[in-house]
């Protein structure tokens, strides 16, 4: 009989090793257009609107939902940090009323898309058995939520994903406002100068029918074509150079905590309690 927490313990690394050396460009990404992304649900876009949090600090809860992520897949699901930052999860999201489907939805906003991302702009073809750990990995990050029926292979979650998308996603003013705010903290790092060209390009990075409910136009031959030739000169410059350095640290200083954090600093203050009154 495997032992449970060894068989996590092996997932963690695993998954570490994709996210965080392996495929890191391509997660980085995927996890940005996926905080995008979910405002194009109108349950999950209007009940972000009525917490009031990214309107009162849009880039700290960007920053946050990033932090936490990363958290969780450098610490590992079992380690006390992992445990530790999945309870932390647990306590933002449990006073709201959310759906089961949507929790699915939005993990899969992780899983599948990350899958999907390195299969359209990695610098290698992503192994089915790579494949089956993001999708393990995330599942057991479900499980330890709540989170029931997550689909437990690619193809699975993959189908699942595109039918909840084809009926429950659409245009809102409340997506809309919280895509521009968003769009406003993750075009922040790029020079000012090509904000506008780099905002006019990602619309290209967004599939339908996610693209038509975050109320981007369908983007021309142009974009398209420009898009496809930097990824393209990306991927083979990280085949080129191999594993880059790492990009994260547990609790290290940043635009967004100067001083350092902890797991307990992300996530709703009691400051940012104060828009919603």
């Amino acid at each position: 009989m495997v032992d449970e927490s060894a068989r996590v313990q092996l997932l963690d690394r695993r998954y570490r090793e994709l996210a965080m050396s392996t495929f890191v460009f391509e997660n980085r990404l995927a996890h940005r257009l996926s905080y995008l992304r979910v405002f194009a649900s109108p349950r999950i876009a209007g009940l972000l609107k009525h917490t009031g949090q990214i309107q009162a600090e849009p880039r700290r809860r960007a920053h946050d939902t990033g932090l936490l992520m990363y958290s969780l897949i450098e610490a590992g699901l079992e380690s006390h940090d992992g445990r530790h930052g999945v309870a932390r999860l647990n306590e933002m999201h449990r006073r709201w009323n959310i759906t089961n489907d949507d929790y699915i939805w939005v993990l899969g906003t992780f899983a599948v898309m990350s899958i999907r991302t390195i299969m359209t702009a990695g610098w290698r073809p992503i192994t089915e058995a790579e494949k089956q750990v993001v999708i393990d990995w995330h599942l057991e990050l479900g499980t330890r939520m709540g989170i029931a029926d997550v689909p437990t292979d690619f193809d699975s979650y993959d189908a699942w994903f595109s039918a909840y998308e084809a009926r429950m996603l659409h245009r809102t003013e409340a997506g809309e406002q919280l895509r521009d705010l968003a769009l406003g903290v993750l075009l922040t790092p790029i020079p000012r100068p090509l904000r506008r060209a780099t905002k006019a390009l990602i619309p290209v990075l967004i599939d339908e029918p996610a693209r038509r409910a975050l109320g981007f136009r369908r983007p021309n031959l142009l974009a398209r074509a420009t898009v496809a030739t930097i990824l393209r000169v990306g991927a083979r410059r990280r085949r080129r150079n191999g594993p880059p350095a790492p990009f994260f640290e547990m609790g290290a200083p940043n635009i967004t905590y100067p001083d350092g954090w902890t797991l307990d600093d992300l996530g709703p203050h009691q400051a940012r309690q104060t828009h919603q009154r």
